[in-house]
């Protein structure tokens, strides 16, 4: 056992010390639904550590999450020994953002903040790791700014701190910026992390089939080396699984996040994924087993309104009550911590509760963090409240760029319907159907009606 716990920190002390590595280079996800990656530091590793384990060998899973709060206890110990050493203090925040995100707890992403803030004091120059784990703390607290400028005072040759950059742009709905970003790395030998984010730049921009194909590869990189994290791998999975998802492609969406949950049972976003993509087949039941089990891990809004979709669909009116009283806690909580969460605006405007205050998130959340999934947030919560020009305003802002997101088109497109522009309603809500039949468990079939609807009156009026 000894042995084995020496053999998890000393390998996870390498994948910081060898090479600044993309250390939550996709922390847009974790503010968007818990994501992560790391940087062809695992691949260097995970090179030598297959050629000591035999082929038929190389699926199994590294179990690093299992010692992860002894492997921190040792960090600690070895900080209090050693409080000057830029390098174990770089190593504890690293670990203590890993612990994140495989457990959830806020806390922990403060720890990290102050290590690698005592690490950069201590280390100001050539301490690039201790700039990203900094940027990854950050971002995971919604301080996109902040992050940005962090890595902006680091290296600008870095690889990985361009690529952590453009990451960020994206969250902050700079997409010409992401875009020099991206390409400047266009010669630089790409790694599975790299190419996460360039699969989220390609999503984002219109382009989901290159997206699904490059982070697809990505993941079987990932996949091919047993040192990669868990939770790492299992990320990897959840996103090729969201991706099928957009696409309307169930069978392997579904396949995707129970291999995520065979990886690392833990992982928060492949329970609520699967919850989504059951509500969406109305299989009400299995939506509501799989959110129970995603909340005893973490009680994220999005997983419990689910849960209340899934209580109400099966007549628990009860349940539902109770469920919603805690959605109310989260969302205290979540403003106690300064962190507005766009699935509480998504959740009121949706069920149409609290209205008023589901328009402010939405216009906070833009205000923080512009990116599309921000404006298509606040132009459905602003069509809620009846603030029509502002709603047709921010979807416009939403859809500028082609995103192949059926419910943010569907929103567009009902949108553009009540401002009487009949032609570009069926354009967005033919293209949200196209897209994924299935896409909503409510919206859908409405999207659907109205999208036939208005064709045939439109064939009416041509024939008369």
């Amino acid at each position: 056992m000894h042995l084995r716990i020496l053999w998890v920190l000393v390998l996870t002390s390498l994948l910081v010390l060898l090479r600044p590595c993309d250390t939550q280079a996709l922390n847009l996800g974790y503010t968007n639904s818990n994501l992560g990656a790391y940087s062809s530091t695992v691949q260097l590793l995970t090179v030598n550590s297959r050629e000591i384990l035999p082929d038929q060998q190389s699926d199994l899973v590294f179990p690093d999450y299992l010692q992860r709060s002894h492997i921190i206890s040792i960090y600690e110990q070895k900080v209090a020994q050693s409080p000057d050493s830029s390098i174990f203090l770089r190593l504890l925040a690293d670990q203590y953002l890993r612990r994140f995100r495989e457990i959830g707890d806020i806390d922990d992403v403060l720890r990290a903040e102050q290590a690698a803030r005592r690490s950069l004091a201590l280390q100001p120059l050539h301490n690039d790791v201790s700039s990203m784990l900094l940027a990854s703390a950050l971002l995971s607290q919604h301080q996109f700014r902040s992050a940005l400028e962090v890595l902006n005072n680091s290296s600008v040759d870095n690889p990985s701190i361009i690529s952590l950059k453009a990451s960020i742009q994206m969250e902050l709905g700079d997409y010409k910026a992401t875009h020099q970003l991206l390409q400047s790395l266009a010669h630089e030998e790409s790694n599975s992390g790299h190419k996460a984010i360039v699969a989220r730049y390609l999503e984002l921009t219109g382009n989901l089939a290159s997206a699904r194909q490059l982070l697809d590869e990505a993941m079987q990189e990932m996949d091919s080396f047993y040192t990669t994290s868990a939770e790492t791998r299992a990320w990897f999975h959840v996103r090729t699984g969201d991706l099928a998802f957009a696409a309307g492609d169930f069978a392997l969406s579904e396949q995707r996040y129970r291999e995520a949950l065979d990886l690392f049972p833990r992982h928060i976003a492949a329970f609520t994924g699967l919850a989504r993509l059951y509500a969406a087949q109305h299989r009400w039941q299995d939506v509501l087993n799989t959110a129970n089990q995603g909340i005893e891990l973490i009680p994220l809004v999005e997983t419990l309104g689910y849960k209340a979709d899934a209580q109400l669909a099966l007549l628990d009116q009860k349940g539902a009550a109770e469920t919603e009283d805690l959605i109310g806690v989260v969302a205290y909580l979540s403003k106690v911590k300064g962190i507005y969460d766009r699935a509480m605006a998504v959740y009121y405007t949706e069920h149409g509760i609290h209205l008023p205050e589901a328009l402010q998130i939405a216009r906070n959340e833009v205000a923080v963090r512009d990116d599309v999934y921000a404006e298509d947030t606040l132009a459905w919560a602003a069509a809620a409240n009846g603030e029509w020009q502002e709603a047709q305003r921010a979807a416009q802002r939403a859809t500028h760029f082609g995103t192949e997101d059926a419910l943010l088109q569907f929103h567009a497109g009902m949108i553009a319907l009540h401002l009487g522009k009949r032609d570009e309603a069926i354009k967005r809500l033919t293209q949200a159907v196209n897209l994924n039949p299935q896409f909503h468990h409510k919206y859908a079939d409405e999207a659907r009606q109205v999208a036939s609807l208005l064709i045939q009156n439109s064939k009416f009026k041509i024939q008369n």
